[in-house]
């Protein structure tokens, strides 16, 4: 029997693994909350990766989540995900189909099989698309991702920060037309070539990238990023049921899973949006600023963030409190829910979490990447948690 026709759990034991976690309705609805939060603004419409990953689990097929250190070294991965202006992504919802094309022509390009998906980033649409291809396939999903929260371009990532590449990509629409990008080493053409072929799509493309061995994915991963996700959606989950504050119950599930410190640094009302949704001059790109007017405590004192896709940072009064690559959500104070960049509007309120980037997307080669300069600002990075101590700021 070859690995096509091996079920993820026949993959799995042939591989030794018997500890493995079995992803239900409930488990991926926390997991898909805990990566809308960790999305930073981004990651498109949480519901239509859970329905494409309800509609899996309802028939009958099973999604199971494994530890990266557990994988052996030889096998072959790859990354699923949606890629263009997540605004479009709610009018051209994909066909069950397109993803596992994807797949299978990589499977072709690379002329071996694909035997576990590893989540592109944390978002609403990329983290659960991931483990509804997984069950589709049969094969399993493991526990890490590129970034542990959501970045605009495909570049973004640890992988390519820590030497691995995105090519071969393959960019698949809802009517089956496909691309395969190979750009070699070259990973800004490559995100140069994949954002042109989803504008010729009609704004929105699926994508399968990243083809990494799985000595590769353990060596420059973000090991643990979903278990990361699915604790912080618990927590807030747990909240809401039990009546408890959702962002008291969100740091300190981070502070028990990562052992970080994120901080609650605003609350306030937006009271002004600058916002282009995926425009060919903004290369498919949903980018603006919003301004919120404090309330309660911060009343009297203004925010403002930028955003391309994600939240890019943020700034009270002019005192600059979050840099990328670390992360600002604004969540419903009451619910815990992050309010997004492609769905907020005026009167809004919500409080704003600022939470330190994953160490392996601090490195000097990510800074340059993905840090301040590299989307325009004049500024050096400093870190969330110096930005955001007594005397901090910038």
């Amino acid at each position: 029997m070859n690995k096509s026709q091996l079920s993820a759990r026949e993959i799995l034991k042939e591989w030794g693994i018997r500890n493995f976690r079995v992803i239900d309705k409930q488990a991926i609805s926390e997991i898909t909350l805990g990566a809308s939060i960790l999305a930073t603004g981004g990651g498109g419409d949480p519901e239509i990766g859970l329905l494409w990953t309800y509609k899996v689990l309802d028939e009958g097929k099973e999604i199971l989540m494994v530890d990266p250190m557990d994988v052996p070294d030889e096998i072959q991965t790859a990354s699923t995900a949606c890629l263009g202006a997540a605004i479009v992504l709610t009018e051209k919802p994909p066909s069950s189909d397109v993803l596992s094309l994807a797949m299978e022509r990589l499977e072709t390009y690379l002329g071996r099989k694909i035997e576990a998906t590893i989540p592109l980033e944390c978002g609403g649409v990329n983290s659960p698309v991931s483990y509804a291809a997984a069950g589709e396939m049969g094969i399993p999903v493991i526990d890490v991702d590129g970034m542990n929260r959501a970045f605009p371009e495909l570049q973004m990532t640890s992988w390519v920060t820590h030497g691995m590449h995105s090519s071969p990509t393959v960019s698949v629409d809802n009517r089956k037309n496909v691309t395969v990008i190979d750009t070699g080493d070259d990973d800004v053409l490559a995100e140069t070539l994949a954002r042109r072929a989803a504008m010729a799509y009609g704004g929105i493309s699926w994508i399968a990238t990243y083809p990494l061995t799985g000595e590769q994915m353990k060596e420059t991963s973000i090991l643990g990023s979903q278990s990361i996700a699915w604790a912080v959606g618990r927590a807030v989950m747990r909240a809401r049921q039990e009546h408890l504050d959702p962002i008291v119950e969100l740091l300190n599930s981070l502070k028990e899973e990562r052992n970080v410190e994120g901080f609650r640094v605003f609350r306030g009302k937006i009271v002004d949006i600058n916002r282009d949704f995926g425009s060919e001059t903004n290369k498919g790109f949903t980018l603006g600023t919003v301004t919120l007017d404090g309330i309660d405590s911060y009343k009297g004192q203004t925010a403002t963030l930028d955003f391309q896709n994600e939240w890019l940072n943020l700034r009270v009064d002019g005192k600059v409190l979050c840099l990328p690559p670390d992360l600002i959500a604004i969540l419903d104070s009451e619910t815990g829910e992050p309010i997004r960049t492609d769905i907020m509007k005026y009167g809004y309120r919500g409080t704003v979490v600022v939470i330190p980037a994953h160490e392996r997307m601090r490195t000097p080669k990510g800074i340059e990447m993905f840090g301040p300069r590299h989307f325009g600002y004049d500024l050096d990075y400093m870190p969330v948690e110096d930005l955001n101590t007594a005397g901090g700021g910038v």
